[in-house]
């Protein structure tokens, strides 16, 4: 995705620590270590057996690629509180958080966006949450299931 590498550009993060918050197969981090040899990703995903532990260094950068929208709003702030501990005093964060429902469902019927909310809600949570927004913007990106979905970016410090 273009909007992580235009984050490490922007806050020089090429060789740097930084965590895939949500980082599911890897691939991501995979592909940004490709592109700069000096970046340590690291990933986190609680979703699967081989990122399921969650790390405990400090990270200059934490990283998500849709993951906010597969949490139930009542536990966003443990989890921001979890990031936060995993964070350096200078750390930076980027989310990119889908604002279109899933085409899949839950088992109990649910979408598994859990969690859609618009751009300036996402901002307004994290900022309750202790955090500093720096950045937010949205953009729609091509999607082969509804033509185009809309997400948003947010930068902050925790």
């Amino acid at each position: 995705m273009t909007q992580i590498v235009d984050f490490i550009q922007q806050y020089k993060l090429k060789d740097k620590q930084i965590l895939d918050y949500g980082c599911g197969k890897g691939g991501t981090m995979d592909w940004i270590m490709g592109l700069y040899s000096d970046c340590q990703v690291t990933g986190w995903d609680t979703g699967t057996d081989r990122y399921d532990v969650k790390p405990t260094q400090k990270f200059d950068a934490i990283y998500s690629i849709d993951v906010w929208e597969h949490i139930e709003l009542e536990h966003i702030p443990e989890q921001i509180a979890q990031l936060r501990e995993l964070t350096g005093p200078q750390g930076v964060w980027c989310h990119i958080i889908d604002l279109t429902p899933a085409v899949k469902q839950l088992p109990d019927g649910r979408n598994a966006h859990v969690t859609l909310q618009t751009a300036t809600q996402w901002r307004d949570v994290f900022s309750q949450s202790g955090c500093t927004v720096t950045e937010l913007s949205q953009f729609a990106q091509p999607d082969p299931n509804f033509g185009e979905r809309l997400r948003c970016q947010i930068h902050c410090r925790p």
